[in-house]
């Protein structure tokens, strides 16, 4: 993974558990993936929506029409089925862009990192849960320290 970050990462102290450490990756890395997920899901699903929408609103046109109220049939067509929820951009796009631009990044992420850091074991990973679980406030880690990177208290969630 060819990433050159202009910050500085902090460093694991000497000592840490490498092993430990590279389990907690995994199941960080599967978070974060099940959570870009669950964006893109609801993306998706605004995007059914919309298009349930639209159907809809063709259907109302119509009866207003029916109804002899051909101005407000007008105003429905031209005020809500012609326009865009964002401007000049269809839902579809939205979400072209959101997998080029942002998914593909996180598909890169889940190729790149277990190939650069070598496959971690299921015990290992079910270890860091287990350790997370019965000591949450320290990320499965001795001393709360996260593997001995400090990371601020309102980031370490």
């Amino acid at each position: 993974m060819a990433c050159d970050p202009a910050y500085e990462v902090p460093i694991c102290s000497a000592g840490t558990d490498r092993t430990a450490l590279r389990a907690e990756i995994a199941l960080k890395l599967a978070e974060v993936l099940q959570t870009v997920r669950e964006a893109r899901a609801y993306l998706l699903a605004v995007r059914r929506l919309i298009e349930h929408s639209d159907d809809a609103l063709e259907d109302l046109v119509g009866l207003l029409a029916a109804d002899g109220r051909r101005d407000l049939a007008a105003c429905v067509q031209l005020e809500v089925i012609e326009e865009n929820f964002v401007a000049e951009r269809w839902v579809t796009r939205l979400i072209e862009e959101f997998d080029r631009n942002y998914y593909a990044a996180f598909q890169r992420m889940e190729e790149n990192i277990p190939a650069e850091l070598g496959q971690v074991s299921g015990a290992e990973v079910l270890e860091a849960v287990l350790r997370s679980v019965v000591d949450p406030g320290t990320s499965g880690s001795a001393g709360g320290d996260h593997a001995g990177v400090q990371i601020p208290d309102d980031l370490a969630g």
